[in-house]
C-alpha cells in the first residue's frame, strides 16, 4: 500500500510539472518568442517546451494508467446499480478521453512546427481513440 501511494505521489508531481511547463511554454514563452522573432525563435522555444513536457508526461504514464484503472473501477461501482455497464467499456472510455486530452495539450506545440504535422497527429489520435473504444 505504501509503494502505491509513493507511485501515485510521484505521478501527481510529474503531471503537475508537465502542466506547469505547458502553461508557461504555451501562454508565456511562445507568444514572447513569436513577438521577438516570428520565424526562428518560436520553433526553438516550441522544441524546448515540447521536449520538457514530453519528458515529464512520459515519466507519469505508468502511474496515470493506474489512476485511470482505479477511476474506472470506482465509476463502475457507482454506475453498475443504475445501468448494466461493463467495466472494460468504462476503462476504455477513460483512456480515450486521456488520449484526446494529451493531443489537445500537444496541439499548440505541433502547430508551431508545421500545421501538417498537427494534421497527421490528429489522424493518428482519432485512430487510437477508435481502436481504444472498439476493443473489448
Amino acid at each position: 500500500m505504501g509503494q502505491e501511494r509513493v507511485a501515485l505521489h510521484s505521478t501527481f508531481v510529474d503531471l503537475c510539472i508537465a502542466l506547469l511547463i505547458w502553461l508557461f511554454g504555451v501562454l508565456v514563452f511562445l507568444p514572447l518568442a513569436d513577438e521577438i522573432d516570428p520565424r526562428g525563435l518560436s520553433i526553438l522555444v516550441s522544441l524546448i517546451v515540447f521536449s520538457a513536457f514530453t519528458l515529464f508526461l512520459a515519466r507519469s504514464l505508468n502511474g496515470l494508467r493506474t489512476v485511470l484503472d482505479a477511476a474506472s473501477t470506482r465509476l463502475w461501482d457507482r454506475l453498475e446499480k443504475k445501468r448494466r455497464m461493463n467495466q472494460k467499456n468504462i476503462r476504455n472510455l477513460l483512456k480515450a478521453t486521456a488520449i484526446v486530452a494529451i493531443y489537445l495539450l500537444y496541439s499548440p506545440l505541433l502547430t508551431t512546427f508545421h500545421s501538417s504535422i498537427n494534421g497527421i497527429v490528429i489522424i493518428i489520435t482519432l485512430l487510437a481513440v477508435l481502436w481504444t473504444i472498439l476493443r473489448t
